[in-house]
């Protein structure tokens, strides 16, 4: 998150906010940043964020400056739009994840520039299944750990209602305050065990090999190109960081890396790996 440089006010038209968000969405593809929710309000803003490969401060900084050269292009603006570097508040617990997707769901509301059913320039609506998601946000952790939206729209109401009182350890008043290291992110989230198990459950099905079989190190001059898919579907296709892949596999991270790079120098060339990597796709986009 951060604040408009002198309080003075960031996002104060359609076309100002449409460009924060368009740059927002280069974050999944360019820096392996996952996306969760988001809030911009007249003079600051607030991500959920996930950096998969520790490119969170990378991603942050190409959003504040060329959001700030393009705002002042626009309007003939010279200096910050900024106050300074972005602040970050690491969240490893899944109850405090929970409450700060509400939390900052509710900003605009508890700020009265909106109200419950609006909340346009927030990601609310994507999760209650009011807007179309963009590609780029990913609501799929957060909706499983309420479990139905119906569950989510009534923490949603209980906590603007003051019947639902915060996790032990939140405290939005510190969210401001300096730390250690500089949007509301999640630099690194305990991955869910059900998203590597669906992921390998994918792999295993679009190559016909069992789970098992796809995490067994290549041997021979062909190796186990079931293998380098997983691991290049793991990182690519669900952005699980090369460390935890590494865990799983029971290789180096240098080894996974060496797979991940293999499958991407082959696809278009190699026909079974390009129809293999096809599939996983279409598996995605059809949410099977």
């Amino acid at each position: 998150m951060n604040r408009g440089a002198r309080r003075q006010g960031v996002f104060s038209d359609d076309r100002t906010r449409e460009l924060f968000l368009d740059l927002v969405s280069d974050f999944p593809g360019r820096f392996g940043v996952r996306v969760h929710a988001y809030a911009l309000m007249p003079n600051h803003y607030h991500l959920l964020l996930e950096s998969v490969h520790g490119q969170l401060s990378r991603a942050m900084r190409h959003l504040g400056g060329e959001f700030t050269r393009r705002m002042n292009a626009m309007h003939g603006w010279d200096g910050a739009l900024f106050r300074g570097r972005y602040k970050n508040r690491l969240v490893d617990a899944d109850e405090y994840w929970q409450h700060l997707l509400v939390y900052i769901h509710l900003n605009p509301v508890r700020a009265g520039i909106s109200t419950l059913g609006e909340a346009r320039w927030t990601s609310h609506k994507a999760y209650i299944g009011e807007a179309d998601r963009p590609t780029w946000l990913d609501t799929s952790d957060l909706q499983r750990m309420y479990g139905t939206r119906e569950d989510y729209i009534a923490y949603y109401r209980e906590t603007h209602d003051g019947k639902r009182q915060p996790p032990a350890g939140f405290d939005a008043s510190q969210l401001w305050r300096p730390q250690s290291t500089g949007a509301v992110a999640v630099p690194h989230i305990r991955e869910p065990l059900w998203r590597l198990a669906k992921a390998l459950e994918d792999v295993s099905n679009v190559t016909g090999q069992a789970v098992e079989e796809l995490l067994v190190s290549p041997r021979g001059r062909k190796g186990n190109p079931a293998n380098w898919l997983t691991a290049w579907w793991l990182s690519r296709g669900c952005f699980i960081s090369h460390g935890r892949i590494a865990d799983v596999m029971g290789a180096s991270h240098a080894t996974i890396s060496k797979r991940i790079h293999r499958v991407e120098r082959r696809l278009g060339r190699d026909e079974q790996l390009t129809s293999w990597a096809s599939s996983l796709r279409d598996r995605q986009d059809d949410g099977a």
